[in-house]
């Protein structure tokens, strides 16, 4: 077997998930993400990630020093001091989210028979005499009950795997410009517990919520072709999922589910569902 970076094979799965882990580390090895930043280059050329997109049909982008300042009206306090409070928390807030995502792509591949391939971060929690992968934080325990949920049928193709869009051999099949990203996880549901047979990407959240009541209770929406959408981090994720799944659909590996794992902070998680939006994304970007 020649070699391609981060390839590695699970005990039993099904041939059609290396062949996918495979086509995925191959197709898309000439991406590359620079951590400074957080930016990703494709043969020296910058671009858009997945995760900046969504932003594009919001009607109203927030504005930070104008909504500073009616705050400190209302609360006291200056404009400058709620936006380091803000930014603060924003930044705890993605500091956890990031570990929580380490610990869930660690303690995968533990399950999945790699205990070589938990991140570095992560293992100071790794015991090796037992292979215990210990949760330090609700959302990890979250995460140990999530996989721990997974039916026998779905096999782990990869964690933390980069892809970009315009590998559809139908040319007008692909987006106009070239977007790219890191999804959290695909698995493929074999079909043997009457499920159906196919690929399924999950992404991890942690936000403290998914949902903005205020904008559900006044049809706050996005633009078009999302105005059916409400305006809130649900169906901005919506949006990063299927664009998560047509650049794997257009390498051949056909989505049949795209799901959000909620982590909350009491140590449980939700499953939601998302819809495809992949037609509408061809359309417009």
């Amino acid at each position: 077997m020649e070699h391609i970076e981060g390839f590695f094979e699970i005990k039993g799965e099904p041939k059609a998930v290396a062949e996918a882990r495979r086509r995925i580390l191959t197709e898309f090895e000439d991406l590359e993400f620079h951590e400074e930043g957080h930016r990703y280059f494709l043969h020296g050329r910058q671009l858009n990630s997945v995760s900046t997109i969504g932003h594009r049909f919001i009607r109203e982008p927030f504005d930070e020093q104008k909504t500073a300042a009616r705050y400190a009206v209302k609360h006291g306090g200056t404009a400058e001091q709620w936006i380091k409070e803000w930014r603060c928390k924003a930044f705890s807030a993605a500091c956890l989210g990031t570990k929580t995502h380490e610990f869930g792509e660690s303690l995968s591949y533990l399950r999945a028979g790699h205990p070589e391939l938990i991140r570095e971060p992560i293992k100071p929690q790794y015991c090796d005499e037992y292979g215990y992968l210990a949760p330090l934080h609700p959302k990890e325990e979250a995460v140990v009950r999530f996989i721990e949920d997974l039916p026998a049928s779905f096999h782990l193709v990869l964690n933390e795997a980069k892809a970009y869009s315009g590998k559809n051999p139908v040319a007008d099949r692909n987006l106009k410009e070239c977007i790219c990203g890191t999804f959290d996880m695909l698995y493929y549901c074999d079909g043997t517990d009457g499920t159906q047979e196919g690929f399924i990407l999950m992404d991890y959240k942690t936000n403290a919520s998914l949902f903005k009541e205020y904008n559900r209770r006044f049809r706050k929406t996005l633009l078009p072709p999302f105005e059916d959408m409400i305006e809130e981090d649900l169906s901005l994720y919506t949006i990063q999922l299927s664009l998560y799944a047509l650049m794997l659909e257009d390498i051949g590996l056909p989505i049949v589910e795209r799901r959000i794992v909620w982590l909350k902070p009491d140590g449980t998680y939700q499953m939601i569902p998302t819809r495809d939006v992949s037609e509408e994304l061809r359309a417009v970007l």
